[in-house]
């Protein structure tokens, strides 16, 4: 499915400037406790990581999303953490891809995928996700557009990006997203960080089925990403799916029992 351009456009004013490792930090009131800075480094030619940043009891947790900056129009696949850093964020793009829209893509419905929603329909950008994850989006915003089904195939920043759900697992909406011409894989939160030991926050998780899910996304994509986007932590090579597998089957093993 490829998804037209809306209506209304704003186009983003910005400086031009050679593309670097460019870090903003969002604006934030004298003496708060402010979170590292907002980094946004190069992945593959047009595929940018953005990491945001959550404070949470254990401090300060980044979240990673991505830019697709295509010569027409941009797609972020997730907004930054929170609706400050999402307007850092789109200034940052701004900066590097001027006069270009920017859309945005959320692959399941927490904060840290979709606070920013507003932010991008204010600069006039249009919003998508899984007809699940607009439901479960509802308290937080609208999200414009829904796709349904296992999988679709969209085009964003230029590219084609293939969408995939491959069942429950960090969440019951959870959906990866694959950009075959750069072999890049963002496997948002149900992808962990080869550094992390455990499967994070669970609690809108479902741990029985979260190694089907997983088996799911190696059977798929295991042999032709060359670059796996966890939704948090350092970004690595498909070894990440088999990673989050090991984590996945030993949690279950102590959740889950068989009926009888």
């Amino acid at each position: 499915m490829s998804v037209a351009a809306p209506s209304r456009r704003a186009f983003l004013c910005g400086c031009a400037a050679s593309l670097s490792l460019a870090l903003v930090r969002p604006a934030w009131a004298e003496g708060e406790d402010a979170p590292p800075a907002l980094g946004f480094r190069q992945l593959a030619d047009g595929v940018w990581l953005h990491t945001s940043w959550g404070k949470t009891p254990q401090g300060w947790v980044p979240s990673n999303g991505l830019a697709l900056i295509g010569p027409e129009e941009v797609l972020l696949i997730d907004a930054a953490w929170t609706p400050a850093q999402t307007v850092a964020l789109l200034a940052q793009v701004a900066q590097a891809a001027p006069n270009r829209p920017i859309n945005l893509l959320v692959t399941h419905a927490h904060d840290d995928r979709l606070s920013g929603l507003a932010a991008v329909h204010a600069r006039g950008g249009w919003s998508m996700a899984r007809d699940e994850t607009v439901k479960e989006a509802e308290g937080a915003g609208t999200i414009q557009r829904s796709w349904s089904g296992e999988s679709t195939t969209i085009t964003g920043g230029g590219r084609p990006v293939e969408l995939f759900y491959p069942g429950p697992a960090h969440t019951r909406d959870n959906t990866v997203a694959f950009l075959a011409d750069s072999a890049v894989l963002f496997g948002g939160c149900m992808i962990r960080g080869v550094e992390q030991g455990n499967l994070g926050n669970t609690d809108d998780s479902d741990i029985c089925r979260w190694p089907q899910s997983v088996e799911a996304v190696i059977g798929r994509y295991g042999k032709a990403a060359k670059i796996v986007v966890p939704g948090h932590g350092e970004v690595g090579d498909a070894e990440l799916l088999a990673h989050t597998r090991t984590l996945a089957r030993a949690e279950a093993a102590k959740s889950c029992h068989p009926a009888g």
